[in-house]
């Protein structure tokens, strides 16, 4: 697909997105910047796109998952900032980083043991920070498929890790 065919393929659909991206940020030059991400995304991956792509409903979607990944990301950029704007080191915060490096190791090892499909799906999402669009395009799944997947993956790691957290502090 070169330049023209992709103009002539998504602007018929730039007003709708750009009021949508309004919408999801609340300002213009927010707006025009998640519409500018969205653009180079169906560009990179101008070749492999299904062909509802054209759709308005689902550039929507995409604009709409494009949002929700870059909020995450700032949010962890943010949670990030915060953590290392922490004073200096005192006993009970090295306590607090022993422990969550021994929590963090004792997750890896579970999640090494789930079947290997749960576990690509989970590092992908979870270490990865990979979107469900991102994942469905690795493995074929379906995005209902992996969002089912992780939410039980999440609740199995979860259940597991409290049973072994309750031998610990027993």
């Amino acid at each position: 697909m070169d330049a023209r065919e992709f103009k002539q393929r998504y602007m018929p659909h730039h007003q709708v997105l750009y009021r949508v991206a309004y919408h999801l940020t609340g300002n213009e030059q927010d707006a025009e910047d998640l519409l500018q991400d969205l653009y180079l995304k169906l560009w990179q991956k101008r070749d492999d796109l299904p062909d509802e792509a054209m759709k308005e409903a689902y550039l929507v979607t995409m604009i709409r998952h494009l949002f929700v990944d870059q909020r995450r990301l700032k949010h962890l950029d943010a949670s990030a900032e915060l953590k290392n704007e922490d004073g200096p080191p005192d006993e009970r915060s090295i306590d607090y980083q022993i422990d969550a490096r021994d929590e963090a190791q004792k997750m890896e090892g579970l999640i090494s043991q789930l079947p290997e499909r749960e576990a690509r799906i989970i590092q992908m999402h979870l270490m990865d920070d990979r979107s469900y669009e991102e994942i469905e395009q690795d493995t074929g799944l379906s995005q209902g498929n992996i969002r089912i997947i992780v939410m039980r993956t999440k609740k199995k790691l979860k259940q597991q890790f409290q049973n072994i957290t309750k031998t610990w502090t027993n």
